[in-house]
């Protein structure tokens, strides 16, 4: 142990350049690698029935289910998104909107932003004849990491300065020691019982602590510690990448002749706060005449704490399928929900607006809703 602690004031001492530069920020921590899961399956349903009128008033609802899916190492990586939705009606189904997006990355040289990639893409909504399809290959730049560690690094900042343990906000180089060495808890875990690593771990973030800010941590402090390094779902990363490439339709939305196609596509990840996290996908694919004819898909998800028990979150899907010589077929979903954490289920109000493809207006939805977190 008095070794492990020595070197860990070491690796504190290295962090100080980058202390010095600024205050540090979620996004300027960069792991050696990055494995994110996140799960989400979400519903309300509405039920409403006036005497004063005839029939059911309301009776419908809707289902969704949101993944992303985040891996990166030096010399590879691969990201999978998915976001789906039904509608229902009188205990029917009224609508649908799926999305689902896999890419490959090879990096040319390890460590380096440059990559190829091979990718699938898929789209379907109410309104299209069959579900859209495209493979693609190209090359691309661009990087993610998972931040978690430095969020929990923050968190257990603020514990301690809620505990009174801390009258001010440690060191950048302290907060960079702190979430490194966190950041090595599969190290920690590996063979061992979940509560002994954490003890083991929070040991020598406690010694980081009381070494950089010339403090003493008690006991109950030191458990909160152990608690926040082995709490789970609030994952966070950040980073973007760009890619372009050609593609080939393996199936038309509107039974179109299968073309090579250009595909354009960028995803972007940013964790404003320990509490707050951002994702973006954009993916495009057409002919070489992209302007008119082209399939245009787009997801955005934001989440934010609120307190320790309740967050906001936010799921946005957007498609639009432009056949040559047509319209534009546009589909958009939005949903958004107040949730209450009551174990692994987020109780809440929600509010849900949807359009059609074909529709001339919005289907709004109040009501209350639950998700729950898978993974």
């Amino acid at each position: 142990m008095v070794k492990r602690i020595a070197v860990m004031t070491m690796v504190g001492v290295a962090f100080v350049a980058l202390g010095a530069a600024g205050a540090v920020g979620l996004c300027d921590y960069k792991p050696p690698q990055t494995d994110l899961t996140s799960l989400w399956l979400s519903g309300n349903y509405r039920y409403f029935n006036d005497p004063a009128t005839p029939g059911v008033d309301v009776n419908a609802g809707r289902a969704m289910l949101a993944l992303n899916k985040l891996f990166d190492s030096p010399g590879f990586g691969y990201t999978l998104s998915g976001l789906g939705e039904l509608g229902l009606v009188n205990l029917g189904l009224a609508s649908i909107t799926a999305q689902g997006a896999g890419t490959v990355r090879y990096y040319f040289v390890p460590g380096e932003p440059f990559f190829g990639f091979g990718g699938l893409n898929a789209g379907y909504a109410t309104g299209q004849p069959q579900p859209g399809i495209t493979l693609s290959v190209g090359a691309g730049y661009g990087r993610f990491a998972d931040v978690t560690p430095l969020a929990k690094a923050f968190r257990i900042q603020k514990l301690l300065l809620d505990r009174k343990v801390l009258s001010r906000e440690l060191s950048d180089e302290v907060l960079l020691a702190v979430s490194a060495e966190i950041g090595r808890w599969p190290e920690y875990a590996a063979g061992k019982d979940p509560l002994d690593a954490a003890k083991d771990l929070a040991a020598v973030v406690v010694v980081l602590i009381e070494q950089g800010a010339g403090v003493s941590v008690d006991p109950r402090s030191i458990l909160a510690v152990e608690d926040e390094i082995i709490a789970t779902g609030e994952e966070r990363y950040c980073g973007w990448s760009i890619q372009g490439g050609l593609g080939y339709e393996l199936v038309d939305p509107y039974g179109g002749q299968q073309d090579v196609v250009v595909t354009l596509s960028t995803d972007a990840a940013y964790a404003p706060a320990p509490g707050a996290q951002l994702l973006f996908r954009a993916v495009a694919t057409g002919p070489f005449d992209i302007a008119n004819e082209h399939t245009l898909s787009a997801t955005l998800s934001y989440e934010q704490a609120l307190s320790a028990t309740s967050a906001l979150q936010g799921n946005a899907a957007f498609q639009r399928v432009k056949p040559l010589g047509s319209d534009p077929k546009d589909s958009l979903s939005v949903n958004a929900q107040l949730a209450f954490t009551l174990g692994k289920a987020n109780l809440g109000i929600g509010l849900a607006l949807s359009r059609a493809a074909d529709a001339t207006g919005w289907s709004t939805d109040l009501s209350l809703s639950v998700a729950v977190k898978v993974l």
